[in-house]
């Protein structure tokens, strides 16, 4: 298992191979194993009202547990390829300020039973809740199923 993550690489290697993520101006601030959190600036992702644009805090979602799941298997060592199969947000507050995405793995069994499918069958879903906070608390939600392949 790597336990020692650069998250100044992973970010420069989601940047190139994601391009949209260095014009939201994203950061990966913290990686504890269970835990990611990426912040935004609300510069980069405003709209005409002011607040941050739907479409960036989706796209900061989606990233959020993308990242997550990219970490955790990084550390792992299970070399994979990892896309997004459904998306859903859900916007609760505008966002008015900076903000940060946070993104959890689910129970210990949950994630046993995707590793153990994963292996097993070269394939394995999982679902995450990312939750978009700024000043006012948490201001969305955003659910996504993520699907990851094996490498051969």
């Amino acid at each position: 298992m790597n336990t020692d993550i650069d998250l100044a690489r992973t970010l420069i290697y989601i940047q190139q191979h994601i391009p949209i993520t260095a014009h939201l101006g994203v950061k990966i601030q913290s990686f504890d194993g269970e835990k990611v959190i990426v912040s935004a600036p609300l510069d980069s992702n405003k709209n005409l009202h002011g607040t941050a644009f739907g479409g960036s805090q989706a796209a900061i979602g989606i990233l959020t547990g993308w990242t997550l799941i990219y970490l955790k298997l990084k550390q792992l060592g299970i070399d994979n390829d990892l896309v997004i199969q459904h998306s859903s947000y859900d916007f609760t507050k505008p966002v008015t300020s900076d903000f940060i995405a946070t993104c959890q793995l689910p129970s210990m069994a949950e994630f046993e039973l995707f590793i153990k499918t994963l292996k097993e069958k070269g394939k394995a879903r999982l679902t995450l809740t990312a939750e978009i906070e700024a000043e006012k608390g948490v201001c969305g939600l955003h659910e996504g199923l993520y699907v990851v392949f094996l490498k051969a």
